[in-house]
């Protein structure tokens, strides 16, 4: 009966191990999971971290742990062996920092992604949006697809790769390595360094990569992080494409002709079209919502107002240009400002003439172009606040109008282009001045066949215009 009943104590006590193994086992962090720490400053810091952590399954680091960490290996605040410290001390594999602050009425986020190892920023981007709610989602949303790539090559630094020193804590980073000098020069400067460290910066200054030497024995005050969101060097370093406008809407007024000729008119009975100028109202619009600003919708109209055309006796008719179109496209980013746009859009040209009461139109066809065009899209930044805006384009003809009809040219074929090419100078961040000229040409090969109601070689239309536009770019 004794070894009954110890067996059966054994047996009990055998699935205990078993099951703490598989408990522990069960509750162990995916092989291969990475740590990153958030790490958020300015108005908008509590939003913004919390849409880090939650996008990137990131940790919190607290207020002061940065501070604590630079002390603990006696490195200055602002360089890149600060952050490997913080990345040592939590074991980070990044150091995500999210610095945010107040642009006229919206908010914006500035990010950078520092590796563990090395503590160096590896990559940036700039959020704009109009709230700290709005900043918030936008962060939520973009942050892991925009970083997913070089957040994949960060590592944690490993142990040992920095060593705290002796004295440890704010006397540590005041006694960096100097320059020789007195020693009692030393000593003043050693102390002002400690007093200057003691009382740390309510938000930690926005490094901007470049790691300056560790604080002097010469120096009387550390001097300033050049990082400090809202200097220079911060403005020219964080320029991205999330800070261009997303929304653009120019509206203005263009002056433009028409030249309609005729091409080897057999027996010199086609009437040509002339017309000097004309006036026609436009408004164009370009909505850039994907890929972070790289792809945008297009459309624009513009349409003549008050336009007649007058025969050589004197008669007018009303006349009537219109051109509308719609697209897409996607940007190719270049610095700050500039960029190369590959675009498809449809497009629709027509120029029509009546006749009135008194009078029958005129022997002149009407045109309504109808395409597919396929072009380039240019914005260069030339100096300041000055780019030069230009654009060519392919239309590929799906119907043209009266002109393609039985009682014209029922053989003919067709294709156009456009072209435009300007100035643009910025008002602030939200306006721009446009000046601007453009080009739309149509040329046909009639194909004459016995028994077409006219016989010619072919034909060119051509629109030349320009004018002046006012954008509002958000």
């Amino acid at each position: 009966m004794r070894n009954a009943g110890l067996m059966m104590v054994v047996a009990l006590l055998l699935p205990g191990p078993a099951w703490a193994a598989k408990k522990a086992k069960s509750s162990a962090p995916a092989k291969g999971a990475k740590r990153y720490g958030v790490l958020a400053s300015g108005p908008s810091a509590a939003v913004a971290s919390k849409a880090a952590v939650g996008a990137l399954k990131g940790v919190t680091v607290p207020d002061n742990r940065l501070q604590e960490e630079a002390q603990k290996y006696g490195v200055a605040l602002g360089t890149d062996p600060a952050y490997q410290a913080l990345a040592l001390g939590m074991k980070l594999d990044a150091v995500v920092r999210v610095s945010t602050l107040d642009k006229g009425s919206s908010q914006v986020a500035v990010v950078q992604i520092r590796d563990g190892s090395s503590g160096a920023i590896i990559d940036d981007a700039t959020w704009k949006a109009p709230s700290s709610k709005a900043l918030g989602q936008v962060l939520a949303k973009q942050l892991k697809p925009r970083f997913q790539r070089s957040l994949s090559g960060t590592r944690a630094p490993k142990p040992g790769s920095l060593q705290p020193v002796a004295m440890g804590g704010v006397a540590a980073v005041a006694a960096a390595p100097s320059q020789a000098a007195p020693p009692a020069s030393a000593g003043a400067s050693a102390a002002a360094g400690a007093s200057a460290l003691a009382a740390p910066p309510s938000e930690p200054a926005l490094p901007t990569g470049a790691a300056p030497p560790l604080p002097t024995a010469a120096a009387a005050a550390p001097a300033s992080d050049p990082g400090v969101v809202g200097s220079r060097s911060t403005e020219v370093a964080t320029h991205r494409e999330s800070d261009r406008p997303a929304l653009d809407l120019a509206v203005g007024a263009a002056l433009f002709n028409r030249d309609f000729t005729y091409k080897d008119d057999l027996y010199q009975q086609l009437q040509g079209y002339s017309l000097g100028a004309a006036v026609a109202p436009a408004l164009e619009v370009t909505w850039a919502p994907l890929f972070g600003g790289r792809g945008y919708l297009t459309g624009h109209i513009a349409m003549s107002v008050g336009l007649q055309s007058k025969t050589q006796d004197g008669t007018s008719y009303p006349t009537q240009a219109l051109a509308w179109g719609a697209g897409l496209g996607y940007r190719f980013l270049i610095g700050e400002k500039s960029h190369v746009g590959l675009e498809a859009r449809y497009e629709s040209q027509s120029f029509t003439i009546s006749a009135t009461a008194s009078s029958p139109k005129p022997a002149i066809p009407d045109v309504h172009y109808s395409a597919a065009a396929a072009g380039v899209d240019l914005r260069f930044s030339l100096f300041g606040p000055v780019s030069l805006l230009g654009g060519v384009s392919y239309r590929y003809l799906f119907s043209v109008g009266e002109i393609g009809t039985a009682a014209w040219f029922p053989h003919q074929s067709s294709m156009g282009v456009d072209a435009q090419l300007g100035f643009g100078v910025e008002l602030g961040s939200s306006f721009e001045i446009r000046i601007m000229g453009g080009l739309q040409r149509y040329g046909f090969t009639f194909n004459p066949e016995p028994g077409d109601p006219h016989i010619a070689g072919g034909a060119t239309d051509t629109y030349l215009g320009g004018g002046v536009w006012v954008a509002w770019r958000l």
